[in-house]
């Protein structure tokens, strides 16, 4: 049998079984000389597709065989990127620990500390900025962590990434600074701590 035949959509025996998680079939598959990095129509390779499932297992095995920590899907995106957006702590740490590539960014220019500041995971946020994420890398419109975590209200991941050196009047493309995007939701807290770092 060919181990790597695919369906239309691309999905193959691998990544139907990182999908669903079934970490005997994945050994045997593995065994067999599957393609750990072969990816569906959409880019998902096996691992992106135990990452989606929140399968740490499965993460690890697949590491462990290889699998390209920093293959991204169509859109762009990384299996960190997808851990940082969803919440997976733990599965995030694998990947980091995996060496993946902390700045890389989706095609809109999101990188994993963006999404994680955009979502408010503060726990994530500090192990990216541990691993050394750009503080300040913005997306394809200008926006940075900061600005993005000011918008939304965090204020936590904002008492972070003001520690870390942010860059605290760095604009998007259209001129709204932080401390604009803070003031336009009404997030007080947030506008109290822009003001403390000295914000324009």
């Amino acid at each position: 049998a060919d181990v790597d035949q695919a369906k239309h959509d691309g999905w193959t025996s691998l990544v139907v079984a990182s999908f669903f998680g079934h970490s005997e079939v994945i050994t045997k598959l593995l065994a067999a000389n599957a393609d750990v990095n072969k990816a569906n129509k959409d880019g998902w390779t096996p691992l992106f597709m135990a990452c989606t499932e929140r399968r740490a297992e499965v993460v690890e095995k697949l590491l462990a065989a290889n699998a390209d920590v920093n293959q991204a899907t169509h859109l762009g995106e990384t299996p960190l990127f997808l851990a940082c957006e969803q919440h997976l702590t733990d599965i995030a740490t694998q990947l980091l620990a995996a060496n993946a590539n902390v700045n890389q960014p989706a095609s809109n220019g999101e990188t994993p500390l963006y999404i994680a500041c955009e979502k408010g995971h503060t726990e994530i946020v500090s192990k990216l900025l541990a691993a050394n994420a750009k503080v300040d890398q913005a997306t394809n419109s200008g926006t940075t962590p900061l600005w993005i975590a000011c918008q939304e209200g965090h204020t936590e991941v904002v008492t972070k990434l003001l520690a870390a050196n942010a860059d605290v009047n760095q604009a998007k493309d259209n001129g709204a600074t932080p401390l604009f995007m803070a003031c336009q939701k009404g997030h007080t807290e947030v506008v109290t701590k822009l003001l403390a770092a000295d914000a324009d």
